[in-house]
Parts: C-alpha cells; structure tokens; sequence
C-alpha cells in the first residue's frame, strides 16, 4: 500500500499532521512556487517539535541550474534533522548538475510532469550517483493536475522504470479523491499532497484542515470507499 506524504508550511500545520497517520511531514511554502523552501527558522522550529516522530522531508527552493547553488542549498539543509531532501529539475541539462550533489541525507529528485518525464536512463543515472528516489509532481500549479499533463500509461510506465532500478517513487500534483482510484491502484512508494488538504483545496496557501487529512487518509486506507466518494 502507498504511503502518504502530506506538504506544511508552519508549526500549526505541522501539529495537525502529527496527530494524524500521515507516514511523511514534508516541509515547503507553496507561496514560494512548486518546491518553495521555508525559512531555516521555521524549519527548526518544525523540526524541533516533530523530533522524528514521522519521517520529515524539505524541499530547496526553485533553484536554477548552477552547481555551486545547489550544493550550498542541499548542504543547508541536510544539516537540519530531515530524512529526505527533494531537489527540483526542471529541464533534462539538471542531470549532470545533480548527480555531482552529496548528502548525508536521501535525496530525491523531483520531476514535473509539465516539464518533462524521465526515462530509464536519467533514472539509472540518478540512482548510480546516489539519489533514493524521484517524484513525479507539477510545476505551474494554474495549469491543472497531473491528469491534465500526463497520461496513466505514462505515470504507470514511470514506477515500472523505478522498481527496476530500486528507486522509491513518488506521485504528486493536484491529487484529489478523483484520482486517487487511479493512483492507488499503481502503488506508488508515496503520494504526495497539499491542496487537497487544505480548507479550501483550490487554494494551496490555505491552512490544512483536519478533516481533509483524515478524508484523504481514510480514502487511500480503505480503497473500497474512493468509488463511492470520487
């Protein structure tokens, strides 16, 4: 079964996610773009209040092709108690820049449906270089969900290429209980969410509401019901 992974950008959001059985607290602004970063300050203070309770991942920021950058960035972060780092590539020269990145952390790499899709091939690379995993989310979030991007053939022949080379796989985009039939259905490693968690899910900057945490848990916990709730 696919575990959840569910986006919070402060310290209140981090306490309703805790009390929950969510399997990931991941930590980003969506204020800031598609992999926005949060403050070290607020991270620590998230950090510090989880204190590994649940497995944490941070996202970088939207940060452009430029080694140095990048390196400093994860670096940063990789000192902070997270067990996962998410890294943006948003066209396929990122590769290279990527699999010269180290950290004492998992890194995953984080793909964008209306970008580009990674074959076989980047996903042999990445794994050669040590990331851990790669996701499939979307970058321009005005332009719909993943569905309005990519194909379920296509999302299916993505984790069929990450089982083989070992990655942990991840699904993301302005999921909502219409998709998730689909989703689960191809068991995914993780599947991600923030606007469908929110109070009002067509505003990612709302606050997650508690009760959209538990629709969605209880949905992809018991198959069964997402017919009948879709």
């Amino acid at each position: 079964m696919s575990k959840v992974l569910g986006s919070i950008k402060n310290l209140e959001e981090a306490k309703t996610l805790l009390n929950s059985s969510i399997d990931i607290i991941d930590l980003k602004d969506p204020s800031k773009g598609a992999l926005g970063k949060l403050e070290n300050s607020e991270m620590n203070l998230i950090l510090d209040y989880i204190n590994n309770k649940k497995l944490t991942s941070s996202t970088v920021g939207d940060l452009p092709n430029d080694e140095n950058i990048i390196a400093d960035t994860v670096q940063n972060v990789s000192e902070k108690n997270v067990d996962f780092i998410k890294i943006g590539v948003y066209e396929k020269n990122y590769i290279q820049t990527l699999c010269k990145v180290k950290s004492n952390k998992k890194l995953i790499a984080v793909f964008f449906a209306d970008k580009f899709i990674p074959d076989l091939i980047i996903l042999e690379t990445l794994k050669k270089s040590g990331f851990s995993g790669v996701m499939i989310d979307t970058c321009n979030k005005r332009l719909g969900s993943l569905f309005n991007h990519i194909s379920l053939y296509e999302i299916d022949k993505f984790l069929t290429n990450t089982k083989q080379v070992n990655l942990i796989s991840g699904i993301a985009g302005s999921i909502n209980s219409e998709h998730l039939d689909r989703i689960v259905e191809l068991n995914p490693t993780y599947i991600g969410f923030r606007g469908a968690l929110c109070e009002d899910n067509k505003l990612r900057n709302s606050s997650i509401s508690k009760n959209n945490v538990e629709n969605i848990l209880n949905l992809i916990k018991n198959p069964t019901k997402i017919s009948a709730n879709a």
